[in-house]
């Protein structure tokens, strides 16, 4: 399952943008993996299930995302500490739809490229994959996440009945955090490893 090169760690060289760019990302993607986790929980409280089940899956890539950067610093030799559950306040499921549509975007649009011009000057190849398969994976949905954004501050029941009825399954490349919703033949779209590294992900509840 080891994906990452091997060049760049074999010697202790000093990557100071690097490593503050994959603290930077690692705590970002954990705080979304919490929050999704809530907002699945208050989902399913409310009987949103597709939504609940969306939310699950998202929260299950961000955490992938964030090993992959935790695996960066461990190999530049920088501890790796937990990072605590913040203290979340998760509104109704209409208000954390619209909050996770508006923060995707900003992923897509602002952290990603952010986090790729901190680290281009250093030009770690191994933390530049990384950021580029946590970007790619986040672009896959890019237009469905805008149409949920546009639409669910006026038409939310619709919306999520529409998510309800398209809602089928969740599989999740283990490597790179490709969410797919049915298994690719050969390999992952994102990674290009093979696709027997996705694993089905199960609905919340």
């Amino acid at each position: 399952m080891l994906w990452l090169a091997p060049q760049r760690f074999a010697r202790a060289t000093p990557y100071p943008a690097t490593i503050a760019a994959m603290q930077t990302a690692h705590e970002a993607e954990m705080h979304v993996y919490y929050r999704y986790t809530e907002f699945s929980r208050t989902a399913t409280q409310e009987g949103y299930r597709g939504i609940a089940y969306l939310f699950t899956a998202f929260a299950a890539a961000e955490l992938i995302h964030a090993g992959n950067f935790a695996r960066i610093l461990a190999r530049l030799n920088v501890e790796v500490p937990p990072v605590p559950r913040p203290v979340l306040k998760a509104g109704t499921t209409r208000e954390n739809l619209i909050a996770a549509a508006a923060s995707e975007i900003a992923s897509i649009d602002s952290l990603y490229p952010g986090l790729l011009e901190r680290l281009r000057a250093e030009d770690h190849a191994d933390a530049m994959t990384t950021v580029r398969y946590a970007w790619a994976t986040e672009k896959q949905h890019r237009d469905k996440i805008a149409q949920i954004q546009r639409w669910s501050p006026s038409f939310f029941e619709q919306v999520a009945k529409h998510i309800d009825a398209k809602t089928g399954q969740y599989f999740i490349c283990q490597l790179c955090g490709c969410t797919l919703n049915k298994l690719p033949a050969e390999t992952c779209p994102v990674c290009a490893n093979a696709a027997k590294h996705f694993r089905r992900i199960e609905p919340s509840g």
